[in-house]
């Protein structure tokens, strides 16, 4: 068996959505899984992945969705890893490792795994470098009384109060179902991109993906639990990464952990934006 490994072009979409669909997941539509190949901020020199071709057939692929941000004044291109599937007819030939390693093969870009299985992270971890991103997050509770927080939540009345980059991120994530939010305080502000699901016993967790001044959340993040959380059967939830050490805040352990490998950003920078957590709706762990 000759099987050829090599980045995915727009050639190869039909053919990837129909393995994805087909054998990876049907709870996810076929028009979900075409937007980790073909969304609105894919830089026009990337690839769509990687696929792995037996005689003209696509039998496996890995996920790579790009993005070009800036870094402490410069711009850096981010790599988030997702979708990963290879036909069980074509497992344990060394073709899975090939896809790996041809996918992360550039030191300079920053890979991310944020929904990776145990062995997903294992084998990323002891091949290809990458580390644990994050494995813990804070959770905090809606307090009893009022709080004196100011809370927008309309993304037209957010937009012209964001600085450029911040305003970008509102417009590239306001088609997929997340929330955003401009809080206020005193002489301050931050803007927080949050994801809202259902998990574990039944209990929301209004997830921050991204926050604008991180300091910010640190000092009135308890404010802001209490303003737009239920009584009951609810968290804000916040990677312990994006925060200094929060004596007295109650910890989760992440079930599955988040990953990550890069030459240039502290992995304090790395958020949850522009990647298959957005583009597909799914939870993060």
């Amino acid at each position: 068996m000759s099987v050829e490994v090599r980045s995915a072009t727009a050639d190869d979409i039909d053919a990837i959505v129909d393995l994805l669909y087909g054998h990876m997941s049907q709870k996810i539509t076929k028009e979900r899984w075409r937007n980790i190949l073909d969304y609105p901020w894919r830089p026009a020199d990337a690839d769509r992945g990687c696929v792995a071709v037996d005689d003209g057939r696509v039998v496996g692929f890995l996920g790579l969705v790009y993005a070009d941000r800036p870094i402490d004044g410069r711009t850096t291109r981010f790599c988030n890893i997702c979708a990963w599937y290879l036909l069980k007819s074509h497992r344990g030939q060394g073709i899975g490792q090939r896809i790996q390693f041809h996918s992360v093969a550039d030191p300079a870009m920053t890979y991310t795994i944020m929904t990776a299985t145990a062995a997903t992270g294992r084998a990323f971890g002891a091949n290809s470098g990458f580390s644990v991103l994050d494995d813990s997050r804070y959770l905090l509770r809606r307090r009893a009384g009022s709080a004196d927080l100011e809370v927008i939540d309309d993304p037209d009345a957010i937009a012209d109060r964001l600085l450029p980059q911040d305003r970008k991120i509102l417009a590239d994530h306001r088609p997929y179902n997340m929330r955003h939010l401009y809080v206020r305080a005193g002489d301050g502000g931050c803007y927080v991109a949050m994801q809202v699901k259902r998990k574990g016993d039944d209990i929301d967790y209004h997830e921050v993906m991204y926050a604008s001044d991180p300091a910010f959340l640190a000092r009135f993040g308890q404010r802001l639990a209490d303003t737009i959380l239920a009584e009951d059967k609810s968290v804000l939830a916040i990677d312990r990464r994006f925060l200094p050490e929060m004596p007295g805040w109650e910890a989760e352990t992440i079930r599955l952990p988040r990953w990550y490998r890069s030459a240039s950003v502290p992995r304090q920078r790395v958020d949850h934006l522009y990647g298959e957590v957005a583009l597909l709706d799914l939870k993060l762990p």
